[in-house]
């Protein structure tokens, strides 16, 4: 996608005389596309097409004379990089939301527009609750006037052929999930259920694609029946004859639609007077209000029920992720040996994301990166989620921490790893930075907790230790993991104001940092599973198993900074990286990894 800001200027330009001709003082455009996913197509990518910002979170208000851009913690930097000399106006929206900004200024701005398919029935309700005692009105469209002026160089929406994937990999055959999801759906007393989650979709039936660069799904949305009845909405053409036929033996009850039937279908659905349930957070206004226009008693409005099931990994998805993270470990120790032993003179960021993704490329079946990885030296590694591009490309050289956050997608699983490594010689207060985070993760790795513990009580564990040395981040400590699906998977997560249970079987990130503006970032992060602890001393409590095998960079630790329990846990960890990894390594690579995997004595 071209950025180039004066391109963006003029895109601006267009979108406010819209909104002169059409009598509008402001228009909304999120990162979501119809779907409400984290992740979207080229096609879709419409706040980076008119902004120049391409973060994974964040909306343009767009007003007459000016547009401002709201973006959290993680992206005020990348943000106004990728901003500059376009006037749009970059703000931190935990100092003031977009909702916050448009009441405050509500005496001019009268009427704002949205797109209906890119917002989900929660924010819109949210919005307009706002109309009451003002004169705002939020005004749905009934096309994105982005679309009205992108009409070249656009991509083509992706159109990847369904794949099955197989029992061997998904543990349950799509027929029991339907079917549990089915009594569940009776017991809520909902006729049917309208999935607009393509992840939900894809664990649902055990079908995955290659849609989307990072996360292996097919863009569909489904509506399933109590009955075990399912209509799938996709273009016949990404149906091929094997996948006809699996659809045939083991779903049996599936009806294919054209993709832009959906709102036809559901109107005939609603004017039947049943119950249909949706997830409000992630359903598109436009498709609730096709069914509140009917009868506004027909919804039900809860949580997918499809998250927690999805969360909760069963055994045979657990050693997959097992087996997955073992090849993944391969990847990392085999691009931490070829950095350790680099003399190249043109080392950079670009060169080190280049090469750990074609380690991983290069393990049996992988099937894409879960992320683009981020590669980050010196300042660039306090940018939480930076992305290397040919400008912002630095040279690795010098003394410095260079911090990698990378993953890939294996049939067996999603890998989400990041190690920070010392670039020459590090300085005393970067050792101590990097050995408090540590201490943040290891407190984190070995928490024993009761059952009925949720991601908001955890997360206190991992930042006590910063807060003690007057440290924080502004991310979240931990997020769920999908099974060769999204890498960011709900609904837990360990961080402020998450109250979903921990249960067993899920898998979670457990990521400390502390960024340095400027200066440096630093962020360690391994993938976990919750386990039962079966200790007959601790009956009825949880704890974690540690699936990431890369070895954490001794170099950077202050072991006078550390505990004896938590000098066993660092010992402990990289031996068990030794363990699992060396016997797939070339010698010299093994005796490299056995010598930085010794234990501290």
């Amino acid at each position: 996608m071209m950025k180039n800001n004066s391109y963006i200027l003029n895109r601006i330009k267009s979108i406010q005389s819209f909104l002169k001709i059409n009598n509008l003082d402001g228009f909304i455009q999120p990162r979501s596309d119809s779907y409400l996913g984290e992740y979207v197509p080229q096609s879709d990518s419409r706040l980076e097409w008119i902004s120049g910002f391409s973060g994974s979170a964040g909306e343009i208000l767009i007003l007459r004379n000016s547009a401002i851009l709201f973006v959290d913690s993680r992206y005020t930097i990348q943000a106004s990089n990728e901003t500059k000399k376009t006037n749009i106006k970059v703000v931190l929206s935990s100092n003031i939301s977009l909702i916050q900004y448009i009441i405050k200024n509500s005496n001019t701005l009268k009427n704002v527009a949205f797109d209906p398919w890119l917002y989900s029935l929660a924010k819109i309700k949210y919005f307009l609750s706002f109309e009451k005692n003002t004169i705002l009105k939020f005004i749905s469209l009934k096309q994105n006037p982005i679309d009205l002026i992108w009409v070249t160089n656009r991509a083509d929406a992706p159109k990847t052929i369904i794949k099955k994937h197989i029992i061997k990999y998904a543990g349950i055959c799509a027929a029991d999930k339907i079917k549990k999801l089915c009594l569940n759906l009776k017991t809520l007393n909902a006729h049917s259920y309208i999935i607009n989650q393509p992840d939900a979709v894809a664990w649902l039936l055990n079908i995955r694609g290659s849609d989307l660069e990072h996360t292996p799904i097919i863009l569909t949305r489904a509506i399933i029946f109590n009955n075990k009845k399912i209509y799938l909405f996709i273009d016949q053409s990404r149906i091929t004859a094997k996948i006809k036929d699996y659809f045939k033996k083991e779903i049996t009850n599936i009806k294919i639609y054209p993709e832009n039937t959906i709102l036809d279908i559901i109107k005939k659905i609603a004017k039947n007077k049943n119950k249909i349930l949706i997830n409000p957070s992630t359903t598109s206004y436009v498709i609730a209000k096709e069914i509140l226009k009917i009868n506004k008693n027909n919804i039900i409005e809860k949580d997918c029920p499809i998250e927690l099931m999805k969360a909760i990994k069963n055994k045979v998805e657990i050693k997959g992720s097992i087996k997955a993270h073992k090849k993944d470990g391969v990847a990392l120790s085999q691009f931490l040996y070829w950095i350790d032993k680099s003399k190249n003179t043109n080392n950079s960021e670009l060169l080190f994301s280049n090469t750990i993704d074609t380690f991983r490329s290069k393990q049996k079946n992988f099937i894409c990166t879960s992320f683009e990885t981020i590669s980050g030296y010196g300042s660039n590694g306090a940018i939480v989620h930076y992305r290397v591009t040919n400008n912002s490309n630095k040279k690795i050289k010098g003394n410095g921490l260079y911090l990698c956050d990378s993953g890939g997608q294996y049939l067996e699983g999603t890998t989400d790893v990041t190690r920070t490594i010392s670039i020459g010689k590090a300085s005393i207060q970067m050792k101590k930075h990097f050995t408090i985070v540590l201490k943040a993760h290891i407190a984190l790795a070995s928490a024993i907790f009761p059952y009925g513990t949720t991601g908001n009580d955890l997360d206190i564990i991992a930042r006590s230790p910063l807060y003690k040395n007057d440290m924080n981040y502004g991310h979240g400590t931990g997020h769920g993991v999908g099974s060769c699906l999204n890498v960011h998977e709900g609904p837990h997560r360990i961080s402020k104001g998450s109250f979903t249970l921990i249960e067993p079987g899920m898998i979670t990130s457990n990521e400390p940092g502390f960024y340095l503006e400027n200066k440096y970032g630093i962020r360690i992060e391994n993938l976990m599973v919750v386990i039962k602890i079966s200790d007959r001393n601790n009956k009825n409590m949880l704890g974690f198993k540690v699936l990431t095998l890369a070895p954490i960079d001794t170099k950077l630790i202050n072991y006078n900074l550390l505990t004896e329990e938590e000098i066993e846990w660092i010992n402990n960890y990289n031996n068990s990286v030794y363990k699992n990894i060396s016997v797939y390594l070339k010698t010299s690579n093994k005796n490299w990894l056995k010598k930085v995997c010794r234990p501290f004595k």
